[in-house]
Order: structure tokens, then C-alpha cells, then sequence
């Protein structure tokens, strides 16, 4: 039932329980409208459910079988030729799995395929040039949102060769098919000899050289017979064959009629049906006969209608974005659990050491408000001694640091490990990096320090006030959590048992998942823990927003363009441990942003304040804690580090410069324990005795060129390029059942034009080397902008409105006057 309805994408309806193993160059997009079916690609199964979207790469052998209810799938083929030509490249790789990842570009494309299938009845003339932009339109989303390209790296070296090899193979006939090309040349590219590779295809594709080679010749030739009027020796010699007796041969073995008998026996009718036939002819390795058996298609058509008339109607997107109603109703409220109030990073206990750090966290303090610091490296060799079996420290420095935290009012988060000391460009490059020693060489000299560590804090600060703090040991790789009697789990025990020895209230948990990058190894990793006999209180997730691909074996890292990764993420990881029964009393994200940078000019900007804003108000509900990575540009002080903002992702500059995203929290601060309503991009909150709080931004999502640099050489002009749009947005709020009479209104923003020290910085030409003066007067300049209005409720329903231009974050407190 296929239809050609653009030469950029074909797309087909099909009910069969069962597709047997093929593969074809074109990409196929299987997307699952009811019942479930197990996939099977190369060695891995996929199971997709209603709604499910998988994109199979070009020459992946695939199955299908039909696993829950009565199967319909709708199958989309994109045009391997057109969109290697318009990309530059023929080296399209594709990760797309709505089974295996969270991502918000997935209903992106869903609406889009939807779209396409709400239109089947409508190909003609104009509905047909309709249909064809929203084909376009699908495949901008695939480049955008889910290729792999070339310059995303491949990670931890585990490069298989055999899956590399496969690509070279493919790679090199795709581009070379239209040449006489032999065995020979093929195998002196690869250095290997002609009979290892004639018996290494033949073994991996199914297929001899040649029968492969003429595979990828016809599928060309084909569409040149049935949408061309060329002549059948020019078609036959332009894809590659020596002859056109050659070409003859090799189309009978496959369609058992020769090119120019098929070309007369095809109406136009059976051209669509011919190349939908196409894109699933592998060779000998057929999917299913090629014609479907009319009471097939009657069932088909059938289903087809019941689907096309049952689903919504598709609102075309052109309705504004711009406009957003946001309404609640003082008689239905509910708590507000704000998890964003609770974790700041802020580096090494030594750090806090520092005094210009120990002024900036104090600021911190006093304006947002974290109860828990988090520290690491508590342990440093200088401090330690080992000596014919005894073991010693000295823990007088580590005391300074949590004694200064907790003479504040602060308490201690602690990271039991030996974090690295880095100064990041990107995910997979570093100005600076150096592993931090793990200065315990046998897990006696541990066991033996912790206990007097536990002892000692205890002593020192209390039981009851040691009881209140947090105790993390994340899972250094050189620890090997992967085995089942890997060393972290002898270290994590023997810390859990020196401070439950204490108090049994003492809170210790771990180990740092990194969301998306260890999701191939989730399972892993909890099975290990469930068979040790001690859990951990509390769980650690670290997010930043970058993805782990895996293909054939091969992974690459890549910057993810979701603008809900965190919230995603999230829900996919606790969907793995609902799955393993380790759902954990506490979960904490003991570490997010959206990059691990510290040379990003994005974390400087007013973006990046919608971003924490944004971010902090998802994960509102859905996590116990949530660390902020981290406090102070000083964190990452380097050579390169000495203009007024260097890009690291501190709340606070060098110079102890507010930027936008430490007014996102303390906008946050300001919020409520009750919740009146929220939305995409705000919320209300209330203490139900006259006071209301909304905090609201304009955030933005990442456009594909944001990938196309690497982070450190973003410049702050290439930055209105790289969202998906600048538009504004008009929020309109009401809350009903409240007390007639006077309030006032007090407005709170930050955006480009006020509070923002990156605009103010570009206003004095980026100049480096600032007098003292001049960088207290960026101090005083780059504040919130501050209004004031009365307003008058005689109806019992408070309103409001909000017009935000792009990146703008916004707090109104509106207070009853008695």
C-alpha cells in the first residue's frame, strides 16, 4: 500500500504480524499507530509500543514481529540519493528511538508524521505540493534533532572493528557505484586480501560482491526506468553497469523481465506500488511476496480509514506560539515542593578555604538560600600516613572548610571520592585535567580512616548535627562498578558501616549516574548493587545534556538539543529502576547543568537564566534534590580566565558579578509553599494569606547549530542563531476565589537590555583589564529592573499579564493590602 508522494519520502501503511530480515539503502522510519511490535536491528531488539518511533539506518538488516494487539505500522522511506546530495555527504547516520530515549524533538516529529498521515487522501495537485513541504519539514527535523554527524566524537575507544569495516564497505559502493569497480579495489582500500573480503561480505551482507554492488546499481535504475524517458543503454551505463547486456541480466534475475518489457508494463499506477517494492527488495532477502492478496489490502484499507477517522484533528502550526493562559483558583491548591533550594556545588573542601570564595558562598546564602554546600577531595595525601599497617590523618584543614559552613549556617553535602581536577572546553576536550590520586592503596587504610573520619565529625559538630548532613560516593571508573565484586562496592560498605556505626540516622548513598551517558550500562550497575546486602539511603543522578549513542558497537557522544533533558531523562532512568525494584527513598541530581564547560559564553547570558529557571520549575515534583553545578567562576580560574566573564558556569563571576542565572534562583527563592497552578513557562504560588508569587520565563531551545561549533568557540554574536526562534510571548494569569480589594504589584526581570552583565560587558566593547571602579559600576548596572503598580480586584479574580521578550526570566509578587 505504498504511495509515492514525494521523491524525498515515500511512506506506506502495513499490518503484517511479521516482516522477515531485509535491508535497503533507503532510511526507514517505522512508527507504531496501535498494538506493540518487537524490532530487531543487526543484534539488537527494540520493543515499540502505540506511539513508538524507530528510524532504521540505511543497509541495517531489520525484522519485525507483531507482539500485542493488531498491528499497524506506518513505514516512511526517505530518498538515501536526494538527502546525501543536499548534505554533503553519503555518511548518514541516524539516532532515532523514542523506545530508548526521551527527547522533546520526538513529539516534534510525531506531529509532523502525523500530519503526513492525516493527509492520504489529499496528494492530488496542490494537496500533493502540501504534502511534499511536510515531508521536507520531517526530514529537517531527522538532521536536526537525530543525526549523528561526523564530528561528533566516538567515545572510550570501544570502536568495533567490524562495524567500521561494514561502513567502509557501504560507504565506499554507495559512492563509487556508478564506476566499474571490482573486488580488487575494494580490498586493496581495506588491506585485506579478495578472498577474506569476497568470504567477509558474502557472510555479513547475505550477498556476493557483484550481487551486492548490482543490488545498490538497480535500486538507482529502477527510478530512472519508471520517472525518466532516457534511453535503457544510458541508464544501464550511468549506474554503473559495463553493458547494457550486463544491466539486462542482472534485472532479470530480480524481476524476471527485462528493463524495457518492465518499463512497458508499468502503468503509473503500478510505478507508486513498483517503489514501494523497491524500498523493501533486498535481494533474495524479501520482507514479504510483493503482491498483497486483496482481502490483505481490503483489511488494510480498512483499518487505514478507521485510523485517519479516529485520530484527532491535525491543527495546522499556525496558530501563535506567542500566547499562553495560566489560571488557578485559591480554593484548589496543593504543596510545592521547590528541590532547587536544597544543593549548590561549590569544589574542593579546600576552596573553602578561600576567602574570596567563602564571601561569594555567603552572598549566595543570604540571597537564594541552599541548605546543603556540596564539597569533594575531603581527602588529600599530604594529610595522610601510611606506615607499617597504621594509618593516619590529619583532618585539621578539612575541619576549617565544614567549620566555616556550619558556623553559617550551612551543612556540609559530601562527596567521598577523588573527583578529577579540570578545567572542561567540552565533554570530550579539557584546557586542564588531572586525575585526583586515590590516595588509599588497600581497602583496610579506608575502612580504618573512615572510621576515624565518622568518629571524629562526630566529636567535632555532634551526632544530631552530623545526622542532617549528606554523605555521597560517587562511581569513579577506577573503582569498577561494572563488576559484581568491583571495588566501589568495598569502599561504598565500608563508609555505610563507619557512619551508621555512629548513628544509624547518618544518610550515605550514591553513585553519580550520568543521565543518558550510562544508559547502556543502567541495569548493569543496579543488578550489581541489588546483590550486595546493603543499599544506599539515597540515589545521585548527575545531568548535563549530552547523549551516549550506540551504533553497531560503536559510540559516539553527542550535545543533545532537548530542551527538557533533564525532566526526560529523569523519567526514562526511573522507568529502568521501577523495572529492577531499586527505587530508592530519595533520589537526588546532585549535579545539572546544561553543559560541562567551563569556556561556554552561553552560561554567562541572560539564555542561560531562562534555562535555570526553566529547568528548576520541571523538576518541581520530581526529584528530592537538585544541585546546581555550581556557585563561583573561581571554581574554574585558569590562565585564559582573566576578562570579566570567561564562560564557566558559576552563578557569580570572578569578581563576585551576579549573571542571570543567579537571579533565576533567587527569583526562586521568592516563590511559595502552595501551588495555585503551573504551566509550560510559569507558576503560581501562594501562602494563602494574601500573598501570590509567579515566577515566569521566555526560555529557548536550541536550534541544530548549536552542535555545528565546538562549545569554547561559540562567540556571543553567534548567539541569536543558534535558538529555535526570538519570538516573545504573552502570559496571561488569573486566580480566582481571591479577596476583593487593593494589591500591589511588584515586577521583577532580567533580560538583555537589564541585569544582564554579558549585555553590559558588550556595551563596554569587551574590554579587558577593568579598574577597580569600572567593575563595581558593572556590579551596580547588572540588577534586576524593578516596577511597581497598584491593582484593584472587584470580582474576586486577580489578572495579570506578562509580555517577555526572548531569554527574559520575570518574578511578580502581589501582595493584599489591608
Amino acid at each position: 500500500m505504498m504511495d509515492k508522494i514525494h521523491s524525498i519520502m515515500d511512506f506506506e501503511f502495513r499490518m503484517d504480524k511479521v516482516q522477515n530480515t531485509h535491508f535497503h539503502q533507503n532510511p526507514e522510519i517505522i512508527y507504531v499507530l496501535d498494538g506493540a511490535v518487537e524490532v530487531e536491528v543487526e543484534t539488537e531488539k527494540y520493543r515499540l509500543e502505540k506511539g513508538e518511533i524507530l528510524l532504521v539506518n540505511a543497509n541495517k538488516r531489520h525484522s519485525l514481529r507483531e507482539t500485542e494487539g493488531e498491528l499497524l505500522l506506518a513505514q516512511f522511506y526517505i530518498n538515501f540519493t536526494m538527502l546525501s546530495e543536499s548534505m554533503g555527504t553519503n555518511r548518514l547516520l541516524f539516532w532515532c528511538n523514542s523506545a530508548e530515549d526521551k527527547n522533546d524533538a520526538y513529539e516534534k516529529l510525531r506531529k509532523v508524521l502525523d500530519r503526513i498521515l492525516a493527509r492520504y487522501y489529499n496528494r492530488e495537485k496542490e494537496g500533493g505540493l502540501y504534502l511534499s513541504s511536510i515531508c521536507y519539514e520531517a526530514v529537517y527535523l531527522l538532521t536536526s534533532y537525530f543525526m549523528v554527524r561526523a564530528d561528533d566524537s566516538r567515545l572510550k575507544e570501544q570502536l568495533n572493528p567490524d562495524s567500521s569495516r561494514v561502513f567502509e564497505i557501504q560507504n565506499y559502493v554507495q559512492s563509487n557505484y556508478m564506476k566499474q569497480i571490482s573486488l580488487n579495489d575494494l580490498a586493496q582500500k581495506l588491506y585485506l586480501t579478495n578472498a577474506y573480503l569476497s568470504k567477509y561480505i558474502k557472510k555479513r551482507f547475505g550477498l556476493s560482491f557483484i550481487e551486492y554492488v548490482n543490488n545498490i546499481r538497480l535500486f538507482h535504475a529502477v527510478e530512472d526506468l519508471l520517472y525518466s524517458d532516457r534511453k535503457i543503454t544510458r541508464i544501464a551505463l550511468d549506474n554503473g553497469f559495463p553493458t547494457t547486456a550486463a544491466f539486462n541480466k542482472a534485472f532479470k534475475e530480480i524481476y524476471h523481465v527485462t528493463p524495457s518489457a518492465y518499463r512497458t508494463q508499468m502503468s503509473r499506477e503500478d510505478r507508486d506500488a513498483a517503489e514501494g517494492h523497491l524500498n523493501n527488495r533486498s535481494a533474495d532477502m524479501m520482507s514479504r511476496p510483493q503482491e498483497m492478496e486483496q482481502a490483505d489490502r481490503e483489511a488494510l484499507e480498512t483499518r487505514v480509514k478507521q485510523y485517519l477517522s479516529g485520530s484527532d484533528a491535525v491543527v495546522e502550526e499556525t496558530m501563535a506560539r506567542s500566547r499562553e493562559h495560566v489560571e488557578g483558583d485559591l480554593e484548589h491548591v496543593e504543596g510545592f515542593r521547590m528541590p532547587w533550594k536544597e544543593i549548590i556545588n561549590i569544589g574542593g573542601v579546600d576552596e573553602l578555604l578561600d576567602s574570596s570564595i567563602q564571601n561569594q558562598l555567603l552572598l549566595i546564602q543570604e540571597e537564594i538560600g541552599f541548605r546543603y554546600v556540596r564539597v569533594w577531595n575531603i581527602f588529600e595525601e599530604e594529610m595522610y600516613e601510611e606506615k607499617e599497617g597504621e594509618y593516619h590523618y590529619n583532618f585539621s584543614r578539612l575541619d576549617r572548610g565544614l567549620d566555616f559552613l556550619v558556623e553559617h549556617g550551612m551543612k556540609p553535602y559530601i562527596e567521598l571520592s577523588f573527583k578529577p581536577i579540570h578545567v572542561s572546553y567540552s565533554i570530550n576536550s579539557s584546557l586542564a585535567n588531572r586525575d585526583n590520586d586515590i590516595i588509599f592503596h588497600d581497602l583496610k587504610g579506608y575502612h580504618t580512616i573512615m572510621e576515624e573520619f565518622a568518629v571524629h565529625l562526630a566529636n567535632r559538630y555532634g551526632v544530631e548535627e552530623v545526622e542532617n548532613w549528606y554523605f555521597e560516593l560517587w562511581k569513579d571508573e577506577r573503582m569498577n562498578m561494572l563488576e559484581e565484586d568491583g571495588r566501589y562496592f568495598e569502599c561504598f560498605e565500608a563508609g555505610w558501616h563507619a557512619l551508621k556505626k555512629i548513628s544509624e540516622r547518618m544518610k550515605v548513598g550514591g553513585a553519580g549516574f550520568a543521565l543518558a551517558y550510562d544508559r547502556y550500562q543502567y541495569r548493569e550497575l543496579i543488578r550489581n548493587w541489588k546483590k550486595r546486602q546493603i543499599r544506599p539511603d539515597f540515589l545521585t543522578v548527575y545531568s548535563y545534556s549530552y547523549l551516549l549513542l550506540r551504533q553497531d558497537g560503536i559510540y559516539f557522544g553527542k550535545r543533545s538539543l532537548d530542551g527538557d533533558f533533564l525532566a526526560n531523562q529523569l523519567a526514562f532512568f526511573e522507568k529502568i529502576l521501577k523495572e529492577e525494584d531499586f527505587m530508592p527513598d530519595e533520589l537526588h541530581v546532585t549535579e545539572w547543568n546544561f553543559t560541562i564547560s567551563n569556556r561556554n559564553c552561553i552560561s554567562d547570558s541572560c539564555a542561560h537564566g531562562a534555562y535555570v529557571m526553566k529547568t528548576c520549575l520541571d523538576a518541581a515534583g520530581r526529584v528530592d534534590k537538585l544541585g546546581y553545578w555550581h556557585g563561583s567562576d573561581l571554581h574554574s580560574e585558569y590562565y585564559d580566565s582573566g576578562r570579566v566573564l570567561c564562560g564557566d558556569n558559576g552563578l557569580l563571576t570572578r569578581d563576585g558579578i551576579r549573571k542571570p542565572a543567579f537571579y533565576a534562583f533567587h527569583f526562586l527563592h521568592f516563590l511559595q509553599p502552595c501551588l495555585l497552578a503551573r504551566s509550560k513557562n510559569a507558576v503560581i504560588t501562594t501562602n494563602r494569606k494574601g500573598v501570590y508569587v509567579i515566577a515566569c520565563h521566555n526560555y529557548k531551545r536550541f536550534n541544530y547549530r548549536y552542535t555545528l561549533k565546538e562549545e569554547k568557540d561559540i562567540q556571543i554574536s553567534d548567539m541569536d542563531e543558534i535558538y529555535e526562534d526570538l519570538d516573545p510571548i504573552r502570559l496571561n494569569f488569573t486566580v480566582k476565589n481571591v479577596e476583593n480589594g487593593e494589591y500591589v504589584l511588584r515586577i521583577f526581570y532580567v533580560n538583555r537590555e537589564n541585569g544582564s552583565i554579558q549585555d553590559l560587558w558588550k556595551d563596554m566593547d569587551y574590554m579587558d583589564n577593568l579598574a577597580k571602579g569600572e567593575i563595581e559600576y558593572m556590579r551596580r548596572c547588572a540588577m534586576p529592573k524593578v516596577e511597581m503598580r497598584k491593582l484593584q480586584v472587584s470580582d474576586h479574580v486577580l489578572r495579570v499579564e506578562a509580555e517577555m521578550p526572548a531569554h527574559e526570566i520575570r518574578l511578580m509578587d502581589i501582595r493584599y493590602q489591608y
